[in-house]
């Protein structure tokens, strides 16, 4: 589900790598439902630094669970330049993956504005310390802007063909809202998203969604979300079923 904020492949490969049937095939990044960045172009004329730390009760990755239903704990760091360029890298305990139990995603992009779009592209790398030949790429762009008091978001993320996967390439496409209650300190959040290709566990296209709520105290924001998916011709399967998602995370 939800966790430090970034973060979304190319790559090489020696090996095809099967992921265990209550794990998705391949990583996926944080704290977004769809995990790809989307930090704001920064207003400031400096470059910045950030960075969160986060604890999920699941790591969920576009509906289904990449810790085995368990929690799982997070990190990021990233730097981001005057000009709209950003890195950055993050990082998960995850169910075991081909011997792994950490995935480090390392990503880098470009933000700007354009008219009243922000509008972020880039390229995320999935590695897994321990596994062999494990490694995976995806390109992203998203598009963002306000509507009156509420901000919407589309995106888009490109898997091409690589080896570690398998045959095939996969794409994933996803819609999302999220709007500040006026009385409450707490936002209100929601998400649908669509998946085709290598990154499905059955084959079939997959639809998953959220619905949830932030709010902010300090430095930590503290997060409740029901996440879910399902498969064509398909309900829940074991440990993707529906569930409620709990983070806390700290930004620095």
């Amino acid at each position: 589900m939800q966790d430090a904020k970034p973060a979304i492949t190319i790559a090489l490969a020696s090996r095809p790598v099967i992921a265990a049937p209550d794990q998705a095939s391949g990583p996926r990044p944080n704290r977004d439902a769809d995990a790809i960045p989307d930090r704001r172009t920064p207003d400031a004329a400096d470059p910045t630094v950030s960075c969160n730390a986060a604890i999920v009760s699941d790591y969920r990755l576009r509906g289904v669970t990449q810790s085995a239903g368990h929690a799982a704990v997070q990190a990021s760091v990233e730097a981001t330049s005057r000009a709209g360029f950003y890195t950055g890298a993050w990082g998960s305990s995850i169910a075991p993956y081909d011997e792994a139990h950490t995935e480090l995603d390392v990503y880098g992009g470009y933000r700007a504005k354009v008219a009243s779009v922000d509008l972020d592209v880039g390229l995320i790398s999935y590695f897994y310390p321990g596994a062999d030949g494990a490694s995976s790429a995806e390109m992203y762009a998203t598009g963002a802007r306000a509507l009156g008091t509420m901000a919407v978001k589309v995106g888009v993320s490109y898997t091409p063909h690589q080896a570690e996967l398998g045959p095939g390439d996969g794409l994933y496409v996803f819609a999302e809202a999220e709007k500040t209650l006026p009385v409450l300190p707490v936002t209100v959040r929601g998400h649908i998203g669509r998946e085709t290709g290598v990154n499905t566990i059955t084959g079939s296209p997959k639809l998953d969604w959220l619905l949830g709520a932030d709010t902010n105290i300090g430095p930590a924001t503290i997060s409740l979300a029901w996440v879910d998916a399902r498969y064509r011709g398909r309900g829940s399967q074991e440990r993707h079923d529906g569930n409620v998602v709990a983070a806390l995370s700290f930004d620095f």
